[in-house]
């Protein structure tokens, strides 16, 4: 959960995840990041961890807008949620 709450603070985060954590990567899709995805069960994904986490850390500023877009995702969708729930909840 660290991941989602740091997306949730605007702090840039990565996931790595294994097939015994079963859908919990496909948050990362769904809000745009799957760049900062990585399976660890993939060798493939495995070499680019490294790699990912610097190109994070080194530009910062660009990281921090794929946060910010990420937000806008998550809060879109939450709006939406909510006012599906108002239209069928009784007040």
């Amino acid at each position: 959960h660290t991941p989602i709450l740091c997306i949730g603070h605007g702090v840039p985060a990565i996931v790595c995840r294994w097939a015994e954590q079963t859908s919990k990567g496909n948050m990362w899709k769904d809000i745009g990041l799957s760049d900062w995805l990585f399976d660890m069960d993939d060798e493939a994904h495995r070499a680019k961890v490294t790699e990912g986490v610097l190109k994070m850390a080194t530009d910062l500023k660009a990281s921090r807008q794929k946060v910010a877009e990420a937000q806008k995702i998550v809060h879109a969708r939450q709006a939406a949620t909510m006012k599906i729930l108002a239209e069928h909840l009784p007040s």
